[in-house]
């Protein structure tokens, strides 16, 4: 028989012989046992049918002696009368005693004592019967006491065979006896005992002990039993020890993994947080700690990021003598902004996980410059789109005012120059006041917008508290319907509707004189739609050709956000502010 390990090895266990075989042990008992059985009943058998005829002859010599004594009392009758009685009653003792052995498979006539016995019977009988009626009756008893000595032998021969038979029971019942209680020992000693070490070995097995080992050694079935079920216990317990150390080993890898993934979600946490413009050194510690060996630093190339600050690291700190450097690129988008330097000791060997970990907060770091670098530049657009704003509209208001105002200095001196009327002077100077006047309002309306800015992430939260200040300047109520979701506009967006909605309402406090107003901002579809709206005295006929500034700042507002503002006339009274754009 042969039993393939799974580790590739082969174990040969030889077959039991057929004279160890518990199947073959048994049948010899068996064998045994039926041979003495059998033994017994062909014995038994035999003895009985040797019984056969005994009960028979028995019966006939006691016969035979009742018809001695019937002869005898004949023989007394025949002296009186007549003979004929006597003459019968010895034909049949003669019938009696020529038929006393006849019957029966086994015969008895064998037995000395009763041969002669029964020759002396014969002998008596023919002196008897020549002369019965001279014989005399102490004759007669004489001769039964021989005939009932005849039945005793017989009786006594009859008792020797019960006696053998009982004799051969006994031995066969006692050897039986003797094979059983020896089966039963080496049953006890070579089935059971083995079985219920089996039965223990393989219930601990199933639970996990194979510490426990099958001492059975036998040339048989539980021989070759235990021995494979000892082969089998070995080859699981290293099996089992082999998925614990797999079991452990994921166990220690998933570990790694934990830590790994901690460590860049923290890194990735911080460079993501606007707020920090360093990593914290912790991470790079912590980032040692999962590595297990070595030291890490950041080289930067770029002073555009030196903003962000790891490991101030040189290339000429680095024992080259004792270390071993494992360099990974800082590169996004084709852009390279350093290097992750790792520096192993040169008796250590790097694992796949661990430069697949600095890899992976190479990418982080690398990104996080990126992004930062990208902020700064879109910081930088702002600034020069806000400064192009300023400037438009400093050209656009005040400057204008200004020129308008040197002009009018210009002509004041020329009047002073040829002493013209006070009026014509009077005039002049007043158009300056009034310049003036128009160019601080302009001013203050420039100030108010270039200052304002978002402080809660909310704009709903920030159109709340505008309304709430216009409502309080204009002592009316202002109605606020906002229906777009949060954080929906952009932040550029947000501040262009917000400066659209104070101007508005500005006007509706400085010019409307109404009692009521409202803003609408909803969102249809992708469309946003703003209203603003009141029940004022109405639009100015003359709308376009006053040139108000603000009216001016709306449109330009409008159209950075490709839109174009619209003014009507409300029903029944005031007017609407309209305009509509495309997220």
């Amino acid at each position: 028989m042969k039993i393939k390990q799974n580790l590739g090895e082969s174990l040969y266990i030889d077959d039991p012989t057929s004279s160890s075989s518990l199947v073959a042990t048994a049948g010899q008992f068996m064998a045994i046992i039926i041979t003495l059985g059998l033994f017994s009943m062909i014995s038994s058998i035999l003895v009985t049918e040797s019984l056969s005829g005994d009960a028979e002859q028995i019966n006939r010599a006691g016969a035979m002696r009742m018809q001695a004594i019937r002869v005898s009392r004949a023989n007394l009758i025949a002296q009186d009368a007549s003979l004929p009685i006597l003459s019968q009653e010895i034909r049949v003792f003669e019938n009696k005693l020529s038929h006393l052995f006849f019957g029966g498979i086994a015969s008895t006539i064998d037995n000395p004592e009763v041969i002669a016995q029964h020759q002396k019977i014969v002998s008596v009988w023919e002196s008897i019967k020549q002369s019965p009626q001279t014989t005399s009756v102490e004759e007669f008893d004489r001769f039964t006491v021989k005939i009932d000595k005849l039945v005793s032998l017989l009786q006594m021969e009859s008792e020797k065979k019960l006696s053998l038979l009982r004799l051969i029971q006994g031995i066969t019942l006692f050897s039986i006896l003797i094979v059983s209680a020896f089966v039963l020992f080496k049953l006890n000693r070579s089935l059971i005992t083995p079985l219920k070490q089996l039965v223990r070995v393989a219930a601990e097995a199933g639970k996990g002990n194979f510490n426990i080992k099958v001492d059975h050694i036998a040339d048989n079935e539980l021989g070759l039993l235990s021995r494979t079920i000892g082969h089998m216990s070995k080859q699981l317990e290293s099996t089992y020890q082999e998925f614990e150390d797999r079991v452990d080993k994921k166990t220690q890898e998933l570990t790694q993994s934990n830590q790994s993934l901690e460590v860049l979600y923290r890194a990735a946490s911080n460079l993501s947080n606007y707020e920090y413009h360093q990593i914290d050194q912790k991470i790079i510690q912590e980032l040692v700690q999962v590595l297990g060996f070595g030291k890490v630093s950041i080289v930067l190339c770029e002073k555009s990021v030196n903003n962000l600050v790891f490991y101030k690291a040189r290339t000429n700190t680095i024992d080259h003598q004792h270390m071993d450097v494992h360099q990974f690129v800082l590169e996004k988008r084709g852009r390279f902004f350093g290097d992750i330097v790792w520096q192993v000791p040169k008796h250590e060997t790097p694992e796949e996980w661990q430069k697949q970990l600095l890899q992976a907060m190479a990418d982080i770091v690398a990104t996080a410059i990126e992004l930062e670098q990208k902020k700064n530049s879109e910081n930088r657009l702002l600034i020069a789109e806000e400064r192009a704003v300023i400037a438009r509209e400093l050209h656009d208001s005040l400057a204008q005012s200004l020129s308008f105002l040197k002009v009018q200095m210009s002509l004041l001196t020329r009047k002073m120059q040829k002493g013209l009327p006070e009026e014509q002077v009077n005039e002049t100077i007043n158009d300056i006041k009034q310049g003036l006047n128009n160019a601080y309002l302009q001013l203050r309306e420039l100030l108010t917008t270039f200052r304002l800015k978002l402080d809660d992430p909310s704009l709903e939260n920030a159109l709340q508290g505008t309304v709430a200040e216009f409502a309080e300047k204009c002592q009316h109520g202002i109605e606020l319907k906002f229906e777009i979701p949060q954080n929906y506009l952009t932040a550029n967006q947000e501040i262009h509707v917000l400066q659209i909605i104070r101007e508005s309402l500005s006007n509706v406090h400085r010019h409307a004189d109404a009692s009521l107003a409202g803003v609408n901002l909803i969102k249809e579809d992708d469309k946003i739609k703003l209203e603003i709206w009141d029940d004022g005295k109405g639009l100015p006929t003359n709308l376009e050709q006053q040139g108000h500034f603000g009216l001016g700042i709306m449109k330009e507002r409008a159209k950075s956000l490709n839109s174009v503002l619209n003014f009507k006339p409300n029903s029944p009274t005031g007017t609407k502010v309209l305009l509509e754009f495309i997220h």
